[in-house]
This record gives structure tokens, C-alpha cells and sequence, in this order.
């Protein structure tokens, strides 16, 4: 598996290591999440009557309610993380109380974290305007979002956070038809936020671009705390994530082979281990049935998560081909949550795959393609440089 096969004359992939110089925050942890929060709006007496005048004139109805939000700062340039810089737009996030020392379970050991609370918190400015787009009335509230992370925090160490991008959505409908309106609404708020832990030091390494992980630790309750850390230390099992053999893309279709469950065509959207890091990785499926008297029809498929321990990527057809084979989760076009098992062959003479549907309660395979020969499009399998391989 992966670093155990011998090297082919391939192109590197375009996230490979290569020899760099660099004096920059080293960033410890990098955190990525999506926070949503629901609040319910009421229109006062004042905001009511300057409504219903509106309605009551059949040239300016209907009437609707928008929200804006604070514009962002973009991703780069990255000293735009301070907090500071953001206040005066509408829009912050800080750090609520001390961090904590926490122990946590990761791929099956003990390490040590911290907890910390974090705030975000906005304006948004809601209005009610007629069909013209003239504001019939209007108001500014503030949404908050608290939010617990587990972090590689040690002392010595800068927590940045920084809100990427606001949006706003009136869960209940936009639209004021006719008298007489509701007096309250709902207003969903949802932050796209970036958290990072840095501290400056010197570095000449081998590097490559990395990817944030998912924001998927949980600090459990009644574990002893830990010692206190006296210097700031680096946090491998947590961040950076383990980075990927090989990265695999295509879109390809073909008909199910012979030991398939069913009999049909069936095209496959993969993109796996996109920069050689398994986060933003994509697959998808579609099955078009062409024998009907077994019941099951037309399939859509989508993953929704990976499991990065069961990647493996080998050689095959003597050396002259490249296979990955992954697993994981998803959900079926009509709500079905399955586990999945997908194999690329980026082969000499041509391409295939096969993926297999599993029930995740009993294990039994729901759905099997069987090996498919690509008949059209392509995979593409390419080798990552890594860290072993230069060792």
C-alpha cells in the first residue's frame, strides 16, 4: 500500500513536496466550520402600521422582506484574521473565558488539546420593501453564534479567528401578500468561520499547501485536565492531517460487469484526495436501470465522508497502472444513508472502477457495480510526493 510500491516515471502531482525557505507564523491548528443561528422577528406597532399603509395600495404589493449582511474581508491576504480590523464593519468574533486543558480520543489514542468558547456575532439589517423596491420600513438587530472548539492551543501560541463569509435566509417566505401580514418571522444567520493557531518561528523545510480539517472533535466530560505545557509543542496526531499517497479524479460511465447485483449503465463523478489532502474530497453516483422487474430502478448516490484510514493506493497490472480504493458515507437520492467501498484503476489498456452499496446497520452489499470497463470519459490516478518517500 502506498509508500511500499516502487516509484513509476509519472508527472508529481501538483501539490508534491519541494525544498523551501520560509519565516512565517507556523500555524499549529486550522479549523474550518459552518455555524447557523435562528432567531424569531417581530414588526413593533410602528413597523405594522407603515406596512399595512403599503398593502393597502394595490400598486405597490407585494411587498417583501430582505435581510442584508456585513461584506467580508476575502481569505487572503491572512493578516485580515484581526479581529480588530472587522468591529467597525458590523461583525466580530473573540474568545469567551480562559482556555481549558482537555484530553481527547484520536484514531484510537489519548492526546492533549484545549477547549475554548468562541464568540461571533454580527448586524443584520432587515427591510420591507414594495414591488418598486422602495423600503417601506426597516430595522438593524444583532445575531450571535457560541460555539465550543477543541484545539491544539498550547501556550506560547496566537488564537486568530476570523468570520469568512455572513449570509442571511428568511426560513418562513419573503413575500407579504395580503392583509393582514404576519407579525413575526424567522431569520436564519449563518457564519462561515476560520480558526487558526499560530506562533512565529524559523523554518527550512520540505513543504507542500494544506487543507483545514473538519471542525469534528468533541471534548468528553470528567477527564482530568492535564499538566500545565510550558512551551508552545506541536500537535501531529490533531493537525496537520495525514497527508494523502495518491489523488485520484474523473468522470467516467460504463455498464455494470458481470458480477454486478444489477443490470444497467452507471456513470461515477470522483474527485479523491483533491492537493493530496482527503478534506473537500467529492463522489458520485448514478444508476440508470435497465431491467425494471427487480424493483430497484433508477440510483443517485452522494458521499458525504471519508474515512482516511481506509484509503490505499498500489500498483497493479505489473507496475503499469494505478489503483485507489477508499470508503465511507452517503446518502442515496431518496434519503438513504449507506456506506460505501469505490476502486479507480487508472490502467494501461483502459480504465475501470467499482463501488459497493452497504447497509451500515447489518453490512449486507446493497448494491454492487461490479468491475466497470470506462467506456466513456477517464480516471486519472496520479502518485503524491510524501513525507516517507524522502525520509
Amino acid at each position: 500500500m502506498g509508500n511500499n510500491h516502487k516509484q513509476r516515471n509519472i508527472p508529481r502531482a501538483a501539490n508534491s513536496l519541494q525544498d523551501e525557505c520560509i519565516r512565517v507564523p507556523k500555524v499549529y491548528d486550522w479549523v474550518t466550520d459552518t455555524l447557523t443561528v435562528t432567531k424569531n422577528i417581530a414588526f413593533d406597532d410602528e413597523q405594522m402600521e407603515a406596512i399595512e399603509r403599503a398593502m393597502e395600495d394595490p400598486g405597490r404589493r407585494p411587498l417583501r422582506i430582505v435581510c442584508q449582511t456585513p461584506e467580508t474581508p476575502p481569505l487572503f491576504p491572512l493578516n485580515q484574521s484581526d479581529s480588530t480590523l472587522c468591529e467597525d464593519n458590523g461583525f466580530f468574533c473573540e474568545q469567551v473565558g480562559e482556555k481549558r486543558d482537555v484530553t481527547v480520543p484520536i484514531s484510537g489514542e489519548f492526546v492533549d488539546a484545549q477547549l475554548v468558547d468562541l464568540l461571533f456575532n454580527t448586524d443584520v439589517k432587515i427591510e420591507v420593501v414594495d414591488r418598486y423596491g422602495k423600503c417601506v420600513t426597516e430595522a438593524v438587530l444583532d445575531a450571535a453564534a457560541l460555539e465550543s472548539f477543541v484545539l491544539c492551543y498550547p501556550n506560547g501560541t496566537d488564537l486568530l479567528c476570523r468570520v469568512s463569509k455572513i449570509f442571511c435566509r428568511i426560513s418562513s417566505g419573503t413575500l407579504l401578500l395580503n392583509s393582514p401580514c404576519p407579525r413575526s418571522f424567522e431569520l436564519e444567520v449563518t457564519f462561515c468561520v476560520d480558526v487558526q493557531v499560530e506562533a512565529e518561528v524559523k523554518l527550512e523545510v520540505l513543504a507542500k499547501f494544506c487543507s483545514p480539517r473538519n471542525n469534528d472533535l468533541t471534548a468528553p466530560e470528567g477527564i482530568d485536565q492535564c499538566p500545565p505545557i510550558e512551551f508552545p509543542e506541536q500537535c501531529p496526531d490533531i493537525f496537520p492531517r495525514k497527508n494523502c499517497d495518491c489523488q485520484a479524479s474523473g468522470e467516467a460511465s460504463g455498464f455494470t460487469g458481470e458480477d454486478a447485483t444489477e443490470q444497467g449503465e452507471v456513470g461515477i463523478l470522483a474527485d479523491i484526495c483533491p492537493n493530496c489532502s482527503l478534506v473537500d474530497s467529492t463522489f458520485r453516483l448514478t444508476f440508470n436501470d435497465t431491467d425494471s422487474s427487480d424493483g430497484l430502478r433508477n440510483l443517485q448516490f452522494t458521499a458525504d465522508s471519508f474515512d482516511a484510514d481506509s484509503l490505499e493506493c498500489s500498483e497493479c497490472y505489473g507496475g503499469d497502472g494505478l489503483k485507489v480504493v477508499v470508503s465511507g458515507e452517503g446518502r442515496t437520492n431518496d434519503g438513504r444513508r449507506l456506506d460505501f467501498n469505490l476502486a479507480l484503476v487508472d490502467g494501461p489498456a483502459g480504465d475501470e472502477y467499482q463501488v459497493q452499496l452497504i447497509n451500515e446497520r447489518y453490512g449486507d452489499v446493497l448494491f454492487d457495480t461490479g468491475i466497470v470497463n470506462v467506456r466513456e470519459g477517464n480516471i486519472d490516478v496520479e502518485d503524491c510526493v510524501t513525507f516517507q518517500d524522502v525520509k
